[in-house]
């Protein structure tokens, strides 16, 4: 009898060793982080995204094309948030599965969210790093074209005349009228980031205009991006007294990254033009006590 009860408990236990799946699915509760997560990145609040999605691409480990996806996302809330740290360790697991899995090559992402990264990466990130991922390859030859004159690395310096201004474009022009024209309506959170990211390449490109630094500031403003609005207000100088909503902006801009004795001059200079509403008299009451 105990051949026989052993072969019974072999025959037991084969299933459970033979019908593990190779890669298992990714559990529905983190499914549902990862919309979760994406949901409050449309809709701007990126503090909470990168919270949702840390725990999303925690949980998708075991499917590195799920993984790659969110990696994706997790990366663009994080550099909305300024987390710069953040942004490059996110790039360094993101390059990893895409080494060994194709992950982000083979990921279900839009043609602009790939865009979106991609531009983000070519700001942010080394050009070695990016050479040493045959995905990223192609940016880092971007980033070399984008890197500014005269800055030529190790060796013999080059001398050149300073350029005067670069003009703006049409395509720059047109660009900022649609940038503007949402930024005058009721626009959702995926094309105020959008009209942000168009006005903030422009206003990089040419630091010298303040009509693009305002614009870029503006649009910043419109997505919390504090800091951003901050910097781009400062950039372009201070609005003048005939646009008390831009000052406004500035002043809120300035408060929320931390300078709350220049925001108080600026909407000291704002508020006499500047339309009453609950929302002005909130954040007076907040920066002038």
């Amino acid at each position: 009898m105990k051949p026989i009860l052993l072969s019974l408990v072999l025959l037991l236990l084969l299933p459970a060793v033979s019908v593990r799946p190779v890669q298992a699915a990714v559990d529905p509760f983190y499914q549902s982080l990862l919309r979760e997560g994406v949901q409050q990145y449309d809709l701007g609040d990126f503090g909470s995204a990168v919270r949702s999605l840390r725990l999303a691409c925690f949980g998708m480990l075991d499917d590195p094309t799920d993984l790659g996806g969110c990696l994706v996302h997790l990366a663009l809330a994080q550099d909305r948030t300024d987390d710069g740290e953040g942004f490059l360790e996110t790039f360094r697991r993101l390059s990893e599965v895409e080494e060994r899995f194709q992950a982000y090559t083979k990921s279900d992402l839009t043609p602009e969210l790939r865009a979106d990264l991609e531009r983000r990466l070519v700001a942010r990130v080394p050009a070695a790093a990016l050479r040493s991922v045959a995905a990223f390859k192609a940016l880092a030859d971007r980033k070399a074209e984008a890197k500014p004159a005269g800055a030529s690395g190790p060796g013999k310096p080059v001398v050149s005349q300073p350029a005067g201004p670069k003009p703006l474009t049409s395509e720059e022009r047109d660009g900022m009228s649609r940038a503007r024209k949402v930024l005058s309506g009721q626009a959702n959170a995926k094309d105020l980031r959008q009209a942000f990211d168009v006005a903030r390449s422009i206003a990089d490109a040419h630091p010298e205009s303040i009509e693009a630094q305002h614009l870029a500031a503006e649009a910043a403003y419109r997505v919390s991006r504090w800091a951003d609005a901050a910097r781009y207000f400062q950039r372009g100088g201070e609005p003048p007294a005939d646009q008390p909503e831009l000052l406004f902006y500035m002043a809120v801009a300035l408060y929320e990254s931390g300078d709350h004795a220049k925001a108080a001059e600026v909407l000291k200079r704002s508020l006499p033009n500047l339309q009453r509403t609950p929302y002005v008299d909130a954040y007076a009451k907040k920066i002038l006590g």
